[in-house]
């Protein structure tokens, strides 16, 4: 056993050698996303990267990590934007160009929040250290591997699939014409389908580790509020005395702070998250139901493309949605925590009216407040305007 001093005016206590080792592990645990958001470009304050090379080489490659992002970036939404103009299916284009722009912002957004991030990483470690949590962080830095290893082998199976689809044959040879018809005849026939494969790999290899590395940081940022929530809500059942009792509101009111914060950084980036995600399921449903193709072909990078964005809206709606309930249930408990030790009823009972001024909720750009009830609201919303649509579409025709 070794003294672990604690900050914020907590009670120097006595922790295990696996509870101190347990709370270095839990930065480790997020090095996968945090080397994801490093490949973007935005370096977190408790990267080691960021902390250990300051050489002149790693600046020019942060320099042009930096470029090449912005490039990847902008060149799909320009060229998008085109296809919307010339591709005659502008209800499947469309979608994805407001999926271009707004995740675009969002890239900024993560950016100019980047050391906040980190803060909130270590604010996270430290409770996590203090209250003695003894989470399993090698499994935990397991499943966030095994998360983005998927969602971006099916990606890489989107983009495979997509090559080899007749929904690309057609686009291509309408492309060609389309080249051929209107005077620009300086040009290769095949200058303009070979910027479409270009612009597709570039936003499918590229701009694809943003949306993964975002969603497993706010879904396991999500995780850990749950499970030190849950943690708090467990001891304040057992509480035995008033040390216990101030130490578990200090942690429920720096937790409460916590959770503030990100949904301070993260309302506007979720709120991207959930509205390119029911974007892109729209394209897919779309593509499935109102395009007749008898090739089976046609349709596998469609079904690529709704399960990757499936995953990514129920990865941030249920664990949001998981760590308020769990919020909202410690915050009834430490309600009661006074009338455990009535000697000390009315200071404790101070203690908790100031520790419960903020409310535990998670939300969309600070209008829409995330809950279970969320997805049966998106599906809904997906349900009413694919059927508005096809309806205008065959009264069009």
């Amino acid at each position: 056993m070794k003294v672990l001093t604690v900050l914020n005016n907590w009670k120097v206590v006595n922790a295990p050698q696996d509870c101190r080792r347990s709370g270095k592990e839990f930065l480790k645990s997020f090095s996968p996303i945090l080397l994801l958001f490093y490949i973007k470009g935005v370096d977190i304050s408790s990267n080691p990267w960021g902390e250990s090379n300051k050489s002149k080489k790693h600046i020019l490659l942060k320099i042009f990590i930096q470029i090449g992002n912005m490039f990847v970036s902008v060149f799909p939404v320009v060229f998008q934007l085109l296809w919307v103009l010339i591709l005659p299916m502008k209800k499947i284009e469309g979608p994805l160009l407001l999926v271009f722009v707004i995740q675009i912002s969002s890239y900024y957004f993560i950016r100019k929040s980047q050391n906040k991030i980190g803060q909130i990483l270590k604010i996270l470690n430290r409770i996590s250290h203090q209250l003695q949590c003894n989470t399993d962080y090698r499994k935990r830095k397991t499943a966030i591997y095994v998360f983005c290893i998927v969602m971006y082998s099916i990606c890489v199976a989107y983009l495979y699939t997509y090559f080899c689809s007749e929904r690309r044959i057609i686009d291509q040879e309408y492309l060609k014409n389309y080249t051929l018809s209107r005077g620009f005849s300086k040009l290769s026939e095949n200058c303009l389908p070979l910027l479409r494969d270009f612009a597709v790999s570039f936003y499918t290899l590229g701009n694809s580790i943003l949306i993964i590395g975002t969603t497993a940081c706010y879904t396991f940022l999500c995780v850990q509020m749950r499970c030190l929530f849950l943690h708090i809500t467990k001891h304040i059942r057992s509480v035995k005395g008033e040390d216990n009792a101030c130490q578990l509101l200090n942690a429920y009111d720096d937790l409460a702070d916590v959770l503030c914060n990100i949904d301070d950084i993260f309302s506007y980036i979720v709120f991207v998250l959930v509205v390119s995600s029911m974007a892109g399921l729209f394209r897919t449903i779309y593509s499935l139901i109102f395009l007749q193709q008898t090739h089976f072909e046609f349709c596998i990078p469609y079904w690529f493309s709704g399960i990757y964005y499936s995953i990514v809206l129920l990865s941030v709606i249920f664990s949001a949605s998981e760590a308020v309930q769990a919020g909202k249930l410690a915050r009834e408990l430490i309600v009661s925590l006074p009338g455990f030790l009535p000697l000390r009823y009315m200071e404790l009972k101070k203690i908790v009216r100031r520790n419960l001024k903020r409310e535990i909720v998670l939300t969309l750009w600070k209008t829409y407040t995330i809950d279970r009830s969320l997805l049966f609201s998106a599906l809904g919303t997906l349900a009413t305007y694919g059927i508005l649509i096809a309806t205008l579409g065959n009264v069009q025709s």
